[in-house]
């Protein structure tokens, strides 16, 4: 189990969803997108330079590396550079499981020193932004679930790549250069923004918000 290192805050800030620019309309942004079996579902434009041996299904207006595609990389960074200039909320000093903390938890920016994960409990979401930053690892261990919230005002931008658990489901924004895998049947609402690394996925859907 991850150990816990949690320092409270002495007051809560605001978190502020920040703009992705031409970056809003991918479900999957990428160098290069993996997908090697049929099932696989998005609906949300798919970017890459090296495109998957099958393709998709789903609805997607932009495929490939025509425009918006290199717009979109740099507007992924833009939104990057602004998550990671706000202000820590919740500071954990250590590697730490999101599902064992008190649920809901409540909006703001999250600050993880190593990896952060989502364990077999899940974790519930409430109104407002929440943005999960940490210095190393994102996973989520199969059949686990992030619920409520809206996903376009949640984000995850770890340090290092990010693997979703089988047949689990996902919210929100990642935005991880370091490489995004989705494990077998897993749903999310939200968007794998990795351009200038790799997205794997595998009999999944992905479906971006509006």
């Amino acid at each position: 189990m991850l150990a816990l290192g949690f320092v409270s805050p002495v007051s809560v800030l605001a978190a502020t969803t920040p703009s992705l620019g031409a970056a809003a309309t991918y479900s999957v942004l990428s160098s290069t997108y993996t997908n090697t079996t049929a099932g696989t579902t998005i609906n949300g434009d798919v970017g890459f330079t090296t495109g998957p041996a099958v393709a998709p299904a789903g609805v997607h207006t932009n495929y490939g590396s025509s425009a918006p595609y290199a717009t979109a990389g740099g507007d992924q960074n833009n939104a990057l550079s602004s998550l990671a200039s706000q202000a820590c909320d919740f500071t954990f000093s250590s590697a730490t499981d999101l599902s064992l903390l008190p649920q809901p938890l409540t909006a703001g920016v999250y600050c993880v020193t190593g990896a952060q994960s989502v364990g077999t409990a899940g974790i519930t979401l409430g109104p407002g932004t929440y943005i999960f930053r940490s210095t190393g690892a994102l996973n989520t261990v199969a059949n686990s679930h992030v619920t409520g919230g809206n996903a376009c005002n949640v984000f995850w931008t770890p340090s290092a790549a990010t693997t979703l658990g089988a047949n689990s489901s996902f919210l929100g924004t990642d935005i991880d250069a370091a490489g995004i895998t989705v494990g077998s049947t897993v749903t999310w609402t939200g968007r794998a923004l990795a351009f200038g690394g790799t997205v794997t996925t595998d009999t999944d859907t992905i479906n971006t918000p509006s």
